[in-house]
């Protein structure tokens, strides 16, 4: 399923979903589009993390080196608000209060 995000004529924004070929949000601002895909992207982490849990993976040598070195420094590295988000450049947060 493919989601495209349209500007309509009155300034808002509308999301065309490519599966139904229809849109599926109209009239809605940053912030809800944002909301949306929120909402979206946490079922989609949830299916992929229940999906890689039962692979049950095993860390690789370096990856082991990677946590122990972790444990030396007291925690891992986190990624924050500072990190930006794929190719967008967007930050996390950066739409809540629009």
């Amino acid at each position: 399923m493919a989601w495209r995000i349209d500007k309509q004529a009155n300034g808002k924004f509308a999301i065309h979903s490519s599966r139904i070929d229809d849109y599926i949000v109209i009239d809605a601002d940053p912030l809800q589009i944002a909301q949306i895909y929120a909402e979206k992207g946490v079922r989609v982490y949830l299916a992929s993390a229940r999906m890689q849990l039962a692979r049950e993976t095993a860390v690789s040598a370096a990856g082991e080196e990677q946590i122990e070195a972790s444990r030396h420094r007291g925690a891992p590295p986190k990624e924050g608000a500072d990190v930006p988000i794929g190719v967008t450049g967007f930050t996390l947060g950066e739409f809540e209060g629009t």
